[in-house]
């Protein structure tokens, strides 16, 4: 638009209030503040009810995935931890033996005259030793042996070298250990696997293979003859190559005899490699299988996610955009000073009141408007509005938990073994761990019983630094008190040791249990090492869920949560699995604890040993819902689903109520103000959206009422003068260039 002046108009300028009217409605709309992409009046609603919609996609078709048919994925977790454990128990188990061997390397090399004794020594009181002798370097002939003949198989370098070897059902390891003259220390170790608890109905076998497909079994049910059983276990295995661990599930069929399922059962093989030891543990089981079945949970939740983002659209448009969109324009035709007409019947109370207010004002200005002030507009309050939005939603939320199936109250038997055998290998671990401890102490007061302070200190310090699982290692003098010490500061307090020797916990207060072995030597002297916590209480997270060792009185010693040491347990459940763990027996069975549906595992530290004389017990409890069942995996997809929704419900709210029910609320009480005569306060718009724009035209109606009509519109305007009225010009656009340089050439 432009100004002209025009000249040999008869009337005066001032006459022509419609131009006016018209030029004062164009200077406000420059000045009004517009609305952004998520400024707008109505961009909450259309957030919400996207979101919603989406929402509703994902809640369809991540409900549905419980409906797949196949194997449970909580017994293929469980067996993949099962196999895990067994193949990192046996690995450790190898790496322990090389040491003992390496030990014997370094006796051989300082005294090679008395290889027949240290080969004795190697091999009493282990009978995983099936044979062990001294060779030249061809492997073939004998210097000294002990045990079976062993032999170097034909292509095997004479080097240092670990070869699986399997012969019928008894899995070996070969260790080669080159000597310093020229010869080889070769020694058998059996590939033995501590006793599990297998299920004979799943027919579970646990198989050692090794590289030439060569199979052993190792435990368990025999397994039959069938060529695509043997080629699913051949993939398994290979597949190991690539991952630490493999899963393979073969077809569904009839089940075997005994197994006593009603159902198909599919065959089950899951592969581990043995550290890089070149053969791999295997377990076959048959578990039943799961049918698709079509449910209605997903459909049910993704119509009310539906509904309610329809709703809220509906709702929020009709009770709060529109009527603010209608407010607006009557906001800005008194502003301008046009006739407002009568103001806008919406379903909004503040609306309304705002509107109503804006009528009177345009009263004052021009007594002759029709334009009249309701004194009860009426309507229903915004935050009611926004409210009854936030309700759709979390209706929707209602609507998707009653969609919510109970979820599992039991498990698979396969699942149940499993937990059973991780949780005793666990228990294992801690004896080994406690007992083994002990025993590197023996072996280090018989070496250097009669030695200096000063020796039985490098000895503790080598004794500490290769073994994670002691904190510190001190010398006690024939009185008790510290002499040497080695790692961190002793915990426990100075003071003879009881008894002749073993592993003991030294109190059953403080807030740390303290946990040491300890060896009298012959000259009234001890050797004391004090167990790491940490290091015990990581080997308890092997077990996934809660894992507590617990003494004979059901106290609290370790555990892998947060815990007070030494507390009493009163959960009648887990003290009676720990009561019937220290019988000697493993104990399983799933039940409520503290109202908790969960698998309650428990297993004896150790039956006999030196860690036997604790008397502890290892308790796992998980609940029944942390397993990967079909049951359990749509009702966590329903929470999951419903606390979502939730959120939704409450960014719907908070965005309302920050950014337009407190802005509207307090336009509405400066509209009444200043409707009632109250001229004082500036009227400053909030946020730059329609409820901005409307707070500009309130200042300008609030300017216009104390400076009088020339402040309409919301800004100096150049003012006409005698004879030369000022008016609104059709803008003239532009030519076209090639016009014009046609033109011009004519």
């Amino acid at each position: 638009m432009s100004l002209t002046s025009t000249a040999g108009r008869a009337r005066h300028p001032g006459d022509d209030r419609d131009q006016i009217a018209r030029w004062r409605l164009i200077s406000l709309e420059k000045q009004l503040p517009q609305p952004r992409m998520l400024t707008a009046i109505g961009t909450p609603a259309l957030v919400a009810s996207l979101l919603l919609t989406l929402l509703a996609i994902f809640a369809f078709a991540y409900l549905s995935q419980g409906d797949t048919a196949g194997v449970p994925k909580a017994v293929v977790e469980s067996q993949r931890e099962f196999v895990h454990e067994i193949s990192r128990s046996l690995n450790n188990s190898v790496g322990r033996s090389r040491d003992e061997l390496s030990r014997t390397v370094e006796a051989y090399n300082a005294r090679p005259d008395n290889v027949t004794a240290q080969l004795a020594a190697l091999t009493k009181d282990q009978p995983k030793w099936r044979g062990v002798g001294v060779y030249t370097n061809d492997g073939r002939t004998g210097v000294a042996a002990v045990g079976r003949p062993v032999a170097l198989p034909a292509g095997v370098p004479p080097g240092r070298a670990a070869v699986p070897l399997v012969d019928g059902n008894a899995p070996r390891l070969l260790l080669v250990e080159p000597l310093a003259d020229n010869k080889l220390l070769l020694a058998e170790l059996d590939l033995g696997i501590r006793t599990l608890r297998l299920d004979p109905r799943s027919k579970q076998a646990v198989l050692v293979v090794v590289p030439t497909g060569a199979r052993a079994l190792s435990q368990g049910a025999p397994v039959p003859a069938d060529p695509k059983l043997d080629a699913l276990i051949k993939e398994a295995v290979d597949g190991t190559a690539r991952r630490a661990t493999v899963t393979r599930t073969g077809t569904a069929a009839a089940p075997p005899a005994g197994s006593g399922s009603a159902g198909p059962v599919a065959p089950l093989v899951t592969a581990d490699a043995v550290g890089s030891l070149g053969f791999s543990v295997v377990s076959l089981v048959y578990t039943p299988v799961t049918d698709a079945s079509a449910t209605r949970e997903p459909l049910v939740a993704a119509l009310a996610l539906l509904v309610a983002a329809v709703a809220v659209l509906l709702i929020l448009q009709y009770g709060l955009a529109r009527p603010v969109r209608r407010l607006l324009l009557h906001a800005k035709a008194v502003a301008s000073g046009n006739s407002p007409g009568e103001p806008p019947r919406t379903p909004n109370a503040q609306v309304n009141r705002i509107a109503a207010a804006l009528s009177a004002l345009a009263a004052r200005q021009d007594p002759g408007s029709s334009a009249r002030r309701d004194p009860a507009p009426g309507g229903t309050p915004a935050g009611l509005v926004v409210v009854l939005a936030v309700l759709a939603v979390l209706g929707a939320a209602g609507g998707v938990l009653t969609t919510l199936t109970q979820a599992e109250r039991d498990l698979p038997g396969q699942v149940t073994r499993d937990t059973e055998n991780q949780t005793g290998a666990v228990a294992a671990a801690i004896g080994d761990t406690l007992d083994g401890g002990y025993q590197k102490l023996v072996l280090v007061g018989r070496d250097n019983g009669k030695g200096d302070t000063a020796q039985v200190r490098r000895a503790l310090d080598r004794l500490v630094d290769e073994n994670n699982r002691f904190r510190s290692a001190y010398l006690l003098s024939a009185d008790g008190s510290v002499v040497a010490s080695v790692g961190r500061e002793p915990l426990r307090p100075s003071g003879l040791v009881p008894g002749e020797g073993g592993v003991v916990l030294h109190d059953v207060q403080g807030r740390l249990p303290i946990i040491y072995a300890y060896h009298p030597l012959s000259d009234g002297r001890s050797l004391v090492a004090e167990f790491d916590v940490r290091y015990l209480t990581r080997l308890l997270q092997r077990v996934d869920g809660r894992v507590r060792v617990l003494d004979v009185d059901q106290r609290d010693i370790l555990d892998s949560g947060g815990y007070l040491a030494f507390a009493q347990i009163t959960t009648p459940a887990v003290v009676t699995a720990s009561a019937r763990a220290l019988t000697g027996r493993t104990y399983a069975a799933v039940t409520d604890v503290d109202g908790v549906r969960s698998l309650l595992v428990a297993a004896p530290i150790a039956v006999d040993g030196t860690a036997a004389q604790l008397e502890w017990s290892v308790v796992a409890e998980r609940p029944v819902t942390d397993f990967a069942l079909p049951g359990n995996q749509l009702h966590h997809g329903a929470l999951l689903v419903v606390v979502v929704t939730v959120g939704v419900g409450l960014l719907l709210f908070s965005w309302h109520y920050f950014f337009q029910l407190r802005p509207l609320r307090n336009l509405e009480r400066e509209a009444v103000a200043l409707a009632g005569g109250d001229t004082s306060r500036v009227v400053s718009p909030r946020w730059h959206d329609e409820i901005g724009a409307v707070a500009v035209c309130l200042e300008v109606c609030r300017q216009a009422a104390v400076h009088g009509e020339q402040r309409l519109g919301g800004a100096a305007r150049i003012r006409p003068t005698e004879g030369m009225p000022t008016m609104i010009m059709t803008k003239v656009p532009e030519r076209r260039r090639g016009g014009a340089s046609r033109r011009r050439g004519d």
